[in-house]
Formats: structure tokens, sequence, C-alpha cells
């Protein structure tokens, strides 16, 4: 079940901080590295993906904030478990531009982000 979606770093970060606060994330309770790999996935598709005005563009829009940039992440599963014991519904998410970047966060924060993705392209 891999499923990409787009939300706003800010929306992305807050969900990581309460998958945290939750204890779905027992190695990364820093919530730096979580604002790391959103820098770092900002970075890369700027880099990537951006011709130079299109990069002018959306550092504009963003103000060069990752913060402020729709960024994708991609679903890779729903579950209720942490480490073997049983836990509240939760999703485990990643980040396509480096897939060993695994975050659980709460499920509800998912659906929110889907919803507000799906708004982006009516």
């Amino acid at each position: 079940m891999s499923q990409m979606t787009f939300a706003l770093g800010s929306d992305i970060y807050k969900a990581c901080v309460a998958g945290a606060k939750k204890k779905f994330n027992r190695s990364t309770d820093n919530h730096k590295a979580y604002e790391d790999v959103l820098s770092e996935s900002f970075q890369y598709y700027l880099t990537e993906f951006a011709s130079r005005e299109e990069r002018r563009q959306i550092d504009r829009k963003t103000k060069g904030n990752w913060r402020n940039a729709y960024l994708p992440v991609c679903l890779a599963m729903k579950h209720t478990h942490i480490a073997g014991m049983s836990s509240e519904e939760h999703a485990r998410i990643y980040f396509p531009h480096a897939i060993g970047s695994v975050v659980d966060i709460p499920w509800s924060d998912w659906v929110e982000m889907e919803r507000k993705s799906a708004l982006l392209t009516k």
C-alpha cells in the first residue's frame, strides 16, 4: 500500500511531532531530525526538478521555507502496533527522496493531509 500525497511541510512536521509525542517513533524524539529531512526534501525537489524560473517562483511563494511548500509524502502502511504491542491506529509514512526516512504519525493526520491534497487538484 504505497500511496503518495502532497502536504504542506508544516503539516507534515506537526504530524511527525504528534507521532513522536504518542511514542510511535521510539528512535526519533529529536524533532530536529524531522526538520532536517523536510528541508532536504524541499532542496532535493528544487534542484532536481525545477528550472531556474520555477525555483524563483517557488522561492517567492514559499519564502524559501520548506514549511510553506507542498512536499510529497508516501503512505507505507496503516497499522496498530508499536514494537509488537497493540496501539491506536497510525500511519507509517516515508519521503520519496529518502525512502529510508520512515516515520509513524497519527492516522487522523494522514487522512487530513490526503483531504487537503485532493483540494489542490480541484
